[in-house]
Formats: structure tokens, C-alpha cells, sequence
């Protein structure tokens, strides 16, 4: 809705034509876009409002009307003061052209970082071969001195009931010690 009173112009719409009334609970709410006092170009900014609006409605997205908003405000107060018409335009930077010395450089950064990579992931998975490889060598010594224990054990215990045997048999043995001064060693204290 548009009026227009006094030399000033005021945009004003309901939030409802912008969003559904069920999901909005401010959808009955006014919102004053612009207040800007008639001049020469405001055929351009009427069309510009209704554009936005339109975009706004549409999208169902308020950003292009806060943008319009921002720069009319802006061009308000530069034409107050004076100073002339300010151009604003959202559209992004072109995209530099590089020159051929810069392309082949970049090019050789990114050959150089793919080799770099490639060294990377073989520099890995040669020290997870190695790793693999020590891994399994430590296992199988494990095994081995595990083995060779188990049959010391057993080999000790043979010699004991031995050395039992031949103890209950012969009396040589006077004390604790035997007669070439070796003392004689418990079982269990051996075992752990």
C-alpha cells in the first residue's frame, strides 16, 4: 500500500501477503519500508520498491527488502546533502584473469603438492608394511621364548623329582647344603 501526504512517501505492507497466516503470529503487523521526502527520480525507486516487494513475496525471503531499504536510505540522505545519485550494484567481482606466468605457477604448486601427497601416502603405508612386519616378528620370538620356557619348566621339574628321588634314597646329604656347597633349592620358591 502506498500514499502519499505532505511530500513524503510511505511504503507500507502486511507481513500476511509474505508469509501464512497459520505459521506468523506477527503476520497482521504493518512494516513501514520507506519515508523519503518526492523527488525528480522517484518513479525509479517506486519501481525499484515494487520490484523487491514482489521478489520478497515470492521467495518468501526478507534480505532483498532489507538491501532495498539500506541503499534507499542511503540515497535519501546523499541527495539531501547534495551529492549525487550513489550506483550501487550487488553483483559479485569478475573473476580476475591470471596471466600465463601466474598459470604456470599455480600449475606447478599443484603438480608439486600431488607429488608431495603421493610420497605422503607412500611414506605410510611403507611404515604400516614395516610396523606389520615387526609386529609379526615380536609375535613369533614371543611364541618361541614362551615355548622355550614352558619346556624349562617341565625340564625343572623332572630334575627336582629326580633330585627327590635320589634324596630318599641316598643319605649323603647332611643339612641343607650338599657336599659341594651348593644349597639345596625349593621347589616352590623356583616356581615363582
Amino acid at each position: 500500500m502506498y500514499k502519499r501526504s505532505n511530500s513524503v512517501v510511505n511504503v507500507t505492507f502486511y507481513l500476511d501477503s509474505m508469509f501464512d497466516r497459520e505459521t506468523s503470529a506477527a503476520s497482521s503487523l504493518p512494516v513501514t519500508l520507506h519515508e523519503f521526502p518526492e523527488f525528480s527520480g522517484f518513479s525509479t525507486l517506486d519501481h525499484s520498491l515494487n520490484a523487491t516487494a514482489v521478489k520478497a513475496i515470492e521467495s518468501n525471503d526478507m534480505m532483498p527488502v532489507i538491501k532495498n531499504e539500506l541503499k534507499n536510505r542511503i540515497q535519501f540522505k546523499k541527495m539531501a546533502e547534495g551529492k549525487e545519485e550513489l550506483r550501487v550494484d550487488f553483483n559479485g567481482k569478475p573473476d580476475a584473469q591470471l596471466k600465463d606466468e601466474e598459470k604456470e605457477k599455480a600449475e606447478k604448486r599443484r603438480i608439486q603438492n600431488r607429488m608431495a601427497a603421493r610420497r605422503f601416502r607412500e611414506r605410510q603405508n611403507m611404515l604400516g608394511t614395516n610396523l606389520q612386519k615387526k609386529t609379526q616378528i615380536f609375535e613369533s620370538d614371543n611364541t618361541s621364548l614362551r615355548n622355550q620356557i614352558r619346556l624349562l619348566r617341565k625340564e625343572r621339574e623332572i630334575l627336582q623329582r629326580t633330585l627327590q628321588e635320589h634324596m630318599s634314597v641316598c643319605r649323603c646329604i647332611t643339612g641343607p647344603y650338599m657336599h659341594f656347597g651348593v644349597q639345596l633349592i625349593s621347589a616352590e620358591a623356583d616356581l615363582q
